[in-house]
C-alpha cells in the first residue's frame, strides 16, 4: 500500500478526499421516525395544498368590492347569509351584497374573494353586519395551491429533515419517506496509559476521556456510536480492534497512536489489511496535526490524536463531514454550527501555512460581545469546558489583532442565561475591565449581534 508518511496535507485537501466514500444505502421509514434524517429522493407535491381557498381569520367571507370605501363613519352594510360549517365546502355561491360568517381555516364559498376580520365589523342583528374597513381581493385568505402546487419539488435529495419539513409531508398525506441509512461509528481508544473511568489510574496513566467526548460528538452529528474497546500498545491488539470496528460500523475512529513517531501502531496495523491505503498522515491544523485518514476496502478509518482537544478538533473538521456524506447530505462543510460575531480581547499570533482553531470564551463589554482566547495545551480538557466556541485563523493569516471582529463557531446554541462572572478572573476584555462584564443576559446579548 502507498503510505504518504509525514506528508502534511492541507485541510481542504483532506476534506476533498472524503468525497471518495460516497453515501450509504437507502431505506424507507415512517415520517414519525424521520426527524433529522436525510432525504434520498426529491419529494414532489401530489396535490395542491390547500385544496381550497381558506380563511386565515375569524370574520366574514365577502365580495371585496362590497367593502370598498367602508370606514367607521360610513360602514358598508351587508346581509348575513349564514355560516361556513368547518370541515365542509359551502354548497352555494355568495351573491353581491351578502356576507357569510367564517372561522379560521374555513373554506370560502364560491363568489367570495376576501375575509373581513371580526374586529372590523359589528353585527346589528343575526341578519345584518356593518363593515368598518375595506379589504382587498384575497385579503386574509390562503388561496388554493398557494402553499404548494401539485408537481412542485418540495424537498430535494440531500436535504436533512427538520420538524417543519415533517409537517409538510404530513400535510401531503405522506406516511413514509426514503432516506439514507443513519451511519454508525466504531470508537476505539488506544495506549497502555489509558484506563476505564471506573478505575483509579496508576502513576503515569489516565482515564479514558476520548471515548465519551467522541461518542457524544457522534450523536451530535446524528450518527450512532459503537464502543469497541481500549487497545494497548500492541500491534496485534490494535489490528484486532480495528477489524472488529470495521465489522461493527460504517467507519472507525481510533484516538491515540497517530503521532508521527516510532510508536505509530495505527499506521502499521492499517498496512496489514488487504485493499488498504493511507490517504493522509498529518494535516496542517492546530491543534490536531497528527491525523490519519485511511481507506480499508470501501470504509474510512480515522486515527485521531490522543489529546482530547486535538481529537475533538479533528473530529469536528474531518469526521463530521464524512458522516454527512455517508448519510447523503449535500454538504461537506466542517462547521455547521451557530455563529456570532465578536471582538478579540487580545492579539492572537498564528503560524502562516497552518489553520489554527482558537478556543474562546464570550464576555460582554458594554454593547459588545468580546471573544477572550483560551490558550492551553491540547491535553487539557478544561479549556474546552470553559470555551463557548472556536475562532478559525486561516493558513494565509499570520494572526489576528486585539479589537478585530471575528466569527465564533459556538459549541452550542445555548451558552447560559448569563455569562458567569466566576470565569472572568484574570481576563481583561476589549472596551472594559472584568468589573464591567456579564451584566447582560446572554440571550439579550446575542440578539444585539
Amino acid at each position: 500500500m502507498d503510505k504518504p508518511f509525514l506528508q502534511v496535507a492541507r485541510p481542504e485537501d483532506v476534506q476533498g478526499l472524503l468525497r471518495r466514500f460516497g453515501s450509504l444505502e437507502r431505506e424507507d421509514i415512517s415520517i414519525a421516525d424521520a426527524a433529522f434524517r436525510v432525504v434520498a429522493e426529491s419529494v414532489r407535491a401530489e396535490e395542491d395544498i390547500p385544496g381550497f381557498d381558506r380563511s386565515t381569520m375569524d370574520g366574514f367571507a365577502v365580495h371585496a368590492s362590497d367593502t370598498f370605501g367602508a370606514t367607521e363613519s360610513a360602514p358598508a352594510l351587508l346581509e348575513v347569509a349564514g355560516e361556513v360549517v368547518m370541515g365542509e365546502l359551502p354548497g352555494f355561491e355568495l351573491v353581491q351584497g351578502t356576507a357569510l360568517r367564517i372561522w379560521t381555516g374555513g373554506a370560502l364559498p364560491a363568489g367570495s374573494d376576501a375575509v373581513v376580520m371580526v374586529e372590523q365589523t359589528q353585527e346589528l342583528d343575526r341578519r345584518t353586519v356593518e363593515v368598518f374597513k375595506a379589504v382587498a381581493p384575497f385579503e386574509n385568505v390562503v388561496r388554493k395551491g398557494e402553499d404548494f402546487q401539485a408537481g412542485e419539488i418540495l424537498l430535494r435529495a440531500g436535504h436533512r429533515l427538520r420538524p417543519q419539513d415533517l409537517g409538510l409531508l404530513a400535510a401531503m398525506g405522506r406516511q413514509s419517506i426514503e432516506v439514507y441509512r443513519k451511519p454508525s461509528v466504531a470508537i476505539i481508544s488506544s495506549g497502555d496509559e489509558i484506563v476505564p473511568i471506573d478505575q483509579t489510574p496508576p502513576p503515569g496513566c489516565m482515564r479514558d476521556v476520548n471515548r465519551y467526548t467522541l461518542s457524544a460528538m457522534v450523536q451530535e452529528a446524528r450518527a450512532q456510536p459503537v464502543w469497541i474497546g481500549i487497545a494497548g500498545d500492541s500491534l496485534k491488539l490494535v489490528s484486532s480492534l480495528i477489524a472488529q470496528g470495521l465489522q461493527a460500523a460504517d467507519t472507525v475512529v481510533i484516538s491515540g497512536g497517530s503521532s508521527m513517531g516510532s510508536r505509530d501502531l495505527v499506521i502499521e496495523a492499517l498496512a496489514g489489511f488487504d485493499d488498504s491505503e493511507i490517504l493522509v498522515h498529518g494535516v496542517s491544523i492546530s491543534p490536531g496535526k497528527p491525523l490519519i485518514l485511511a481507506r480499508v476496502g470501501s470504509q474510512a478509518v480515522f486515527g485521531l490524536p490522543g489529546h482530547p482537544i486535538s481529537a475533538m478538533v479533528c473530529f469536528e473538521h474531518f469526521v463530521v463531514p464524512l458522516l454527512r456524506g455517508l448519510e447523503g447530505e449535500d454538504a461537506l462543510r466542517p462547521f455547521r454550527r451557530t455563529t456570532i460575531h465578536a471582538f478579540l480581547s487580545r492579539n492572537v499570533p498564528s503560524r502562516e501555512g497552518r489553520t489554527d482553531y482558537v478556543r474562546v470564551r464570550l464576555e460582554s463589554a458594554g454593547d459588545r460581545i468580546v471573544a477572550v482566547p483560551l490558550f492551553g495545551k491540547s491535553g487539557m480538557i478544561s479549556s474546552m469546558v470553559r470555551a463557548h466556541g472556536f475562532v478559525r485563523i486561516d493558513a494565509d493569516c499570520e494572526g489576528l489583532y486585539r479589537g478585530d471582529q471575528v466569527t465564533v463557531h459556538l459549541f452550542s446554541d445555548w451558552t447560559g442565561d448569563r455569562l458567569e462572572k466566576e470565569h472572568l478572573s484574570g481576563h481583561e476584555a476589549a472596551g472594559g475591565g472584568a468589573g464591567d462584564l456579564f451584566e447582560t443576559p446572554q440571550q439579550e446579548l446575542l440578539s444585539r449581534v
